[in-house]
């Protein structure tokens, strides 16, 4: 995080956040389930471009979020992720996305906090499916379990949702190489907006042991099977207060 990045971030916070959170009726519960200090994965489910800025305003630590590495060829966006000191992220994996997983693993291990969506654009593609969270890919747990950090997870659920104008597909393939990009993109503005952010998930022994892709799958879907209970307000007491205990490596979500 380099100094002109932090001024950038708190002046958005300072100058839009009042006006934004009360744009949107935003409502936030287990903002203190961050930790005020150390290395940590923020993972939040991602419905729209609002996301980002919501979890700046409602979460007092900087964030330094990853960015679908496509977004930093946008002009405009580009900018926008550079100032705030966004860092590209690929959504097509190979030697440009271990590099970039390098420069999230530095951050982590320099204790800093990282916001990961790990739904990539799926939902941009194809917001109107019945299942409002797809699938999270799994790089986000390979980085907790190298950095030995904690995951946080989170959910943004909005009472209304308003479909913006789509951009068109032969636009959107001009910048955003994925296999649906033709069908064009759809944007997602909010209205009564609840955050939930829950309590931090520790991997515990398993920092300790040598996984594989299979396990690193199977995390990855009890994270997201999380995130679908916050969204939905359900299962609280675990995965919100921590008033009952839990698991991630015994326990059912």
């Amino acid at each position: 995080m380099e100094l002109k990045n932090k001024l950038f971030y708190e002046f958005m916070r300072l100058t839009f956040g009042p006006m934004f959170t009360w744009h949107f009726r935003l409502k936030c519960d287990g903002a203190d389930n961050v930790p005020e200090v150390g290395g940590a994965i923020l993972v939040c489910n991602h419905r729209s471009l609002l996301d980002p800025p919501i979890l700046v305003w409602e979460v007092d630590r900087y964030i330094n979020f990853a960015a679908a590495a496509f977004s930093f060829q946008i002009p405009g966006s580009a900018q926008l992720y550079r100032w705030a000191g966004g860092f590209p992220l690929s959504i097509e994996g190979g030697k440009e996305s271990d590099q970039q997983l390098e420069y999230a693993l530095k951050l982590l291990e320099e204790g800093e906090l990282v916001g990961i969506f790990p739904e990539g654009v799926e939902s941009f593609t194809n917001p109107h499916r019945v299942n409002r969270i797809t699938q999270f890919k799994t790089g986000f747990v390979r980085l907790a379990w190298e950095a030995g950090v904690p995951i946080i997870p989170a959910a943004i659920a909005a009472l209304e949702e308003h479909h913006m104008p789509s951009i068109p597909g032969p636009i959107v393939k001009r910048f955003f190489p994925h296999e649906k990009a033709g069908k064009g993109m759809a944007f997602i503005a909010y209205k009564h907006v609840r955050v939930r952010i829950g309590r931090p998930v520790d991997l515990g022994t398993l920092y300790d042991q040598a996984l594989t892709k299979v396990e690193f799958d199977r995390i990855s879907g009890r994270i997201r099977r999380i995130v679908i209970k916050l969204y939905n307000g359900e299962d609280l007491d675990r995965f919100l207060y921590g008033t009952k205990p839990f698991d991630i490596i015994k326990d059912r979500v």
